[in-house]
């Protein structure tokens, strides 16, 4: 069992009490900010203030994951089931430093890629490749014969589909999307009935449950995400 040092941990634990009494200071300072206005300008528009703030920070804490104390300890709180930012109240919730690996919204490096088109290959070719799919964030996920992906694909449709979970701040990708199948002659890529639909390189949208053939180095979208089909030969290792 690897040791953990308990002083990352503890500074967590230090930042995140930190970011709560910011907090509940803020609170204190809004109410009493409301109760003069209140005197002041009269009640409706202290519960006009009261009702555009509280809006506010339910807004910045579901779509972003902050409060002024995050902000300021440079936190981000985050649904513990899905991992994103989420405007449920009820449920596990966890609080990540920003730009950790557990934060959804830290930038990656993202490759370059140039989907130069693929020469005409004979069947006998297709079965000493293998596919490797580029997403859009940088990562990569080798596939040996076809791919259940979506935004969190649980149950595939054959024993030999790999499931491949896209994280999806964006919130346009189906639970399970699309299908991505290595055949005899190339590819071919399925949109599994997803709200979004499916293109292929800027093109129209897929029609839905059809098996579509697509050439190696295409690029498919996925709502507001794509991956790049990449082609791969098949070594001694990966048979």
């Amino acid at each position: 069992m690897a040791d953990v040092s308990p002083a990352p941990v503890a500074s967590h634990r230090a930042a995140s009490l930190v970011s709560l009494g910011i907090d509940v200071l803020m609170t204190v300072a809004a109410a009493t900010l409301a109760l003069t206005v209140g005197r002041s300008a009269g009640p409706l528009w202290a519960l006009v203030a009261g009702l555009g703030t509280v809006a506010a920070l339910v807004v910045w804490r579901g779509v972003l994951g902050g409060s002024v104390g995050h902000s300021i300890m440079h936190l981000r709180g985050i649904d513990a089931l899905s991992g994103l930012p989420s405007f449920r109240f009820g449920g596990p919730r966890l609080t990540v430093p920003r730009g950790s690996d557990e934060d959804p919204f830290a930038l990656r490096a993202r490759p370059t890629v140039l989907a130069a088109p693929a020469p005409d290959l004979r069947p006998s070719d297709q079965g000493r490749s293998y596919l490797r799919l580029v997403v859009d964030d940088g990562t990569t996920h080798t596939v040996q014969h076809a791919a259940l992906i979506g935004r969190d694909p649980t149950v595939p449709l054959d024993p030999r589909q790999a499931l491949v979970a896209i994280p999806d701040l964006t919130r346009t990708i189906a639970k399970a999307h699309v299908l991505v199948e290595i055949t005899p002659k190339g590819l071919t890529v399925t949109d599994l009935g997803s709200p979004t639909g499916t293109r292929i390189d800027q093109g129209p949208r897929l029609v839905p449950h059809t098996a579509t053939p697509v050439r190696w180095g295409a690029a498919v979208l996925l709502g507001e995400r794509s991956i790049v089909l990449e082609q791969r030969r098949r070594t001694a290792d990966l048979r």
